[in-house]
């Protein structure tokens, strides 16, 4: 294993703990809590790269499944992710294989140019971010709470929201100013409540 692959295993190492050490970021209730406006399930899976010499290489064994759940209220979101890598050779440089973060985007009204803008506390850390009205394509920009001496200091993360078609497309980057250095390309479906008219055959289990 190269330098270059030893130390970016060390940044997603960092990825992993900022992700795992605030898990006590999702709100307390006694009760069941507000009734969302909107409930959303996304299943999916992630695909990461490293950035070598000007090319992207896949490291597979840091691919992984997951899925979303995203609570839609009036004025915010609130979404649980959890990871899961499945891959035989992940030796958990980055974490356990199983990782749950939390995430919560304040929305403002549209603004004159159309644009709503979010406010984002996170496991990943504090941010921003802006969509359009119907939050179809979306920009997010999170600063981690990570060492000064990490090569990265930011991750940005942009959504392609394709309702018509059930999909969600995602990638998420890792940043050191402008210059990316490791990147999971995301592609998840849309699972939305339905009931069935009789109980499912197990070839559609």
């Amino acid at each position: 294993m190269t330098l270059r692959i030893s130390m970016t295993l060390l940044v997603l190492l960092t990825l992993a703990g900022c992700g795992s050490s605030r898990g006590g970021m999702v709100p307390l209730d006694v009760g069941p809590g507000p009734e969302p406006v909107l409930t959303l399930v996304w299943v999916g899976r992630g695909e990461a790269e490293l950035l070598e010499g000007g090319t992207w290489k896949r490291i597979p064994e840091f691919d992984y499944d997951f899925t979303v759940e995203q609570r839609r209220y009036a004025g915010h979101w609130e979404s649980v992710k959890s990871l899961r890598r499945r891959h035989p050779g992940y030796d958990e440089s980055a974490g356990p294989r199983e990782q749950t973060m939390f995430f919560r985007l304040d929305y403002t009204a549209p603004d004159s140019q159309r644009r709503v803008s979010s406010a984002i506390h996170s496991s990943l850390g504090k941010g921003t971010g802006h969509t359009d009205p119907d939050f179809r394509e979306a920009v997010m920009e999170l600063r981690p709470d990570i060492s000064r001496f990490a090569p990265f200091n930011r991750y940005r993360i942009s959504q392609v929201y394709a309702y018509e078609r059930g999909t969600l497309e995602e990638t998420v980057e890792l940043l050191d100013g402008e210059t990316p250095w490791v990147r999971n390309t995301e592609k998840a479906t849309l699972y939305a409540p339905h009931q069935f008219t009789a109980a499912p055959t197990s070839a559609s289990r």
